[in-house]
């Protein structure tokens, strides 16, 4: 009996000291991570809300530097350079900070991430970039700071900031196209696939350059195919028409438009229809 009492409270001794107190965070953590062209970006921040505040005259004061969220640094990383509303910044990971104004706001990337808050020693050399973002209005209120990816292209996108009816769109632009043209010429260098064939001359009628390449690699994707579905001959038939050459274009959309009938798909019977169309003016 002794010895199933000191095992019992052996068992209540260590449940105790291995228990732990959760609680609610008021600015919870968040991470996004977002694809845009071919550069992948993760922002990680903390999340205060309004709870009733005025934002600038008991959260954020005109003039006076931010964390740019709660807690620990607020940071935006990415994999390849971009510019980052106007400004040209190698790869990496960066720290977000700001100074709220009431027209714009200064918004700065700072290359140390290892700071809770504010830096306790401000160093200029490590601030890759500072943009002026003017402030938009949003008559509905917001209660979270929040960071979002919008409009998204994939040569652009606005990082989005919203706070109360503050709104700031930052203004990203991206490598994308000169990233895609190095990848697709060093791929056709070695063994491209069929697929692969198909992509470079989607991309380059996309953006409407290269073309004759474009031509040239849909028609060794339809070869290597064999029996190369609706999408892969209406893809020509643009190419073909952006080439000016549109007897064949039409010609292409008309094999076209048969496959998509037999392959029961309508949005393609309607796409070739509408280009046949267009073409025979």
């Amino acid at each position: 009996m002794k010895k199933t009492l000191f095992l019992l409270s052996g068992l209540m001794i260590g449940l105790a000291t291995t228990a732990q107190v959760k609680t609610p965070q008021l600015s919870p953590a968040a991470e996004i991570e977002q694809t845009v062209g071919l550069t992948e970006f993760e922002v990680e921040y903390a999340r205060p809300s309004l709870r009733g505040r005025d934002l600038h005259k008991e959260i954020l004061p005109y003039g006076e530097a931010w964390r740019f969220g709660a807690n620990k640094n607020s940071t935006l990383s990415f994999n390849t350079a971009i510019n980052f509303g106007g400004v040209d910044v190698k790869p990496g990971k960066y720290s977000m900070y700001a100074v709220p104004g009431e027209g714009e706001w200064k918004i700065t990337l700072y290359n140390e991430t290892s700071n809770w808050g504010l830096p306790r020693k401000w160093e200029d050399s490590k601030a890759v970039a500072e943009v002026k973002v003017p402030v938009q209005k949003n008559e509905k209120s917001v209660e979270t700071f929040t960071i979002s990816f919008a409009n998204l292209n994939i040569n652009h996108f606005d990082l989005v900031v919203e706070w109360e009816h503050t709104v700031l769109p930052i203004k990203v632009k991206l490598p994308t196209k000169e990233l895609t043209i190095a990848s697709i010429k060093k791929g056709m260098k070695g063994k491209p696939t069929e697929r692969e064939f198909y992509d470079a001359a989607s991309y380059y009628v996309s953006e409407n350059i290269e073309l004759d390449d474009a031509l040239i690699y849909v028609n060794k994707a339809i070869e290597m195919n064999g029996d190369a579905p609706f999408y892969y001959i209406y893809k020509k038939a643009n190419i073909l028409k952006a080439l000016g050459k549109n007897k064949e274009a039409i010609d292409a959309a008309k094999l076209s438009l048969e496959k998509s009938k037999k392959a029961g798909n309508n949005d393609y019977v309607r796409m070739n229809e509408a280009l046949i169309k267009e073409l025979s003016k």
